[in-house]
């Protein structure tokens, strides 16, 4: 007992600022944990039946998306969606039988995509990207489409490889990626993809879904595309940057940038349920459907457009660098409108084309190759 009390007496107390001083080291450790660059795994990637909710968001020249650095802080809480779609991760045996062949050994994963965003002219139609996700890396290998009922594999000789497992800062990489498959009927695509990856910032990104940590992807893109549809051939070379802001348990990138001045800029975030239209200004948002057929067009095109009143609209052309080429005042009726325009004689050169309807109430773009 004596000998007890004799150790008690010699402990050293602790004093006030004592704690003080390790309260403070706590929540400093704390601090540092909690910002602390992540690492991003295959377990962080899509699993079959996730199904992902994100918005397209109206891109402007106010945002730099090329900024990055350690601890740096993203902020684009401010971004305006302008559309959302909802995508479920499905498998390989969820997809036409025909497809099993050429993706089921290797591919863990499918979804739904539009095969335009790939190439302008391409039909739209029923098409799947099949992606495999390992422990080492997440690629794309290819694509299925469903073309007026026959199935078109279109598979890569050599995989597009977007990611390496484990994800940190500082990783580079680079992957090249190639397909060329006939289109019974229609003609022949061509792809042709090179790409230089590193993971060039680490920090907090803010988007309207939210705060979160993340590494940041960057891939700079060197593409040849090459279509042929009903006899007409056309390529096109891309140089393009990617941005994916990745963070754990997401499925998907929160923010996935691309810059394209080809087939222009894209903004895709994984968002929540919103309505989209309100408080949207009114320049901002596709309120018609614009269709150009044919596309990729030698002589004339037809724009085909619904709209919802009687108005007088501008119709502008620009060019791949954004410069204004045509321009005409038109008069739309209520409904369906078609209007011809004649583009061997109003386009003096090949290329790639965005076409822009806009008047009251109207506001409809749509993309238009013209070939050699």
């Amino acid at each position: 007992m004596a000998s007890c009390s004799a150790e008690r007496k010699n402990e050293t107390p602790i004093n006030h600022n004592m704690k003080k001083s390790i309260l403070l080291l706590i929540v400093s450790l704390g601090f540092v944990l909690s910002h602390a660059q992540i690492t991003v795994t295959s377990a962080d990637m899509p699993s079959v039946g996730d199904t992902v909710r994100t918005s397209i968001a109206f891109e402007t020249n106010s945002y730099d998306f090329s900024r990055t650095g350690e601890d740096f802080n993203w902020n684009f809480g401010d971004l305006i969606p302008v559309s959302q779609r909802v995508d479920t991760f499905l498998a390989v045996t969820s997809t036409p039988v025909v497809f099993w062949p050429f993706f089921l050994s290797s591919a863990d994963l499918v979804n739904t995509f539009n095969p335009a965003t790939l190439f302008p002219g391409l039909p739209e139609t029923r098409a799947f990207r099949f992606l495999e996700n390992s422990s080492s890396r997440y690629q794309d290998l290819g694509y299925g489409l469903i073309y007026e009922g026959t199935p078109i594999p279109l598979k890569f000789n050599n995989p597009d490889e977007w990611y390496q497992f484990p994800m940190n800062y500082g990783q580079a990489y680079s992957d090249e990626a190639a397909l060329e498959m006939a289109l019974p009927g229609v003609g022949y695509v061509l792809i042709e993809r090179s790409r230089q990856n590193t993971i060039d910032g680490w920090g907090s990104l803010t988007t309207p879904y939210g705060t979160f940590e993340v590494l940041r992807y960057k891939s700079e893109v060197s593409e040849y595309d090459s279509l042929e549809m009903n006899g007409i051939g056309q390529g096109i070379f891309r140089d393009y940057t990617e941005y994916h802001w990745l963070a754990q348990g997401m499925d998907v990138p929160l923010l996935q940038v691309t810059m394209d001045e080809v087939f222009g800029n894209m903004v895709v975030y994984r968002d929540s349920a919103r309505t989209i239209s309100v408080g949207m200004p009114e320049r901002l948002i596709v309120t018609s459907e614009l269709s150009i057929f044919p596309n990729p067009v030698t002589q004339s095109a037809t724009f085909r457009l619904d709209s919802k009143t009687a108005a007088t609209a501008w119709l502008s052309v620009f060019d791949q660098q954004g410069r204004l080429v045509f321009r005409e005042v038109i008069g739309l009726t209520q409904g369906e409108n078609l209007l011809i325009f004649d583009a061997k004689q109003q386009l003096k050169t090949k290329g790639l084309y965005t076409v822009q309807i806009t008047g009251k109430g109207v506001h409809a773009v749509g993309k238009m190759l013209v070939p050699e």
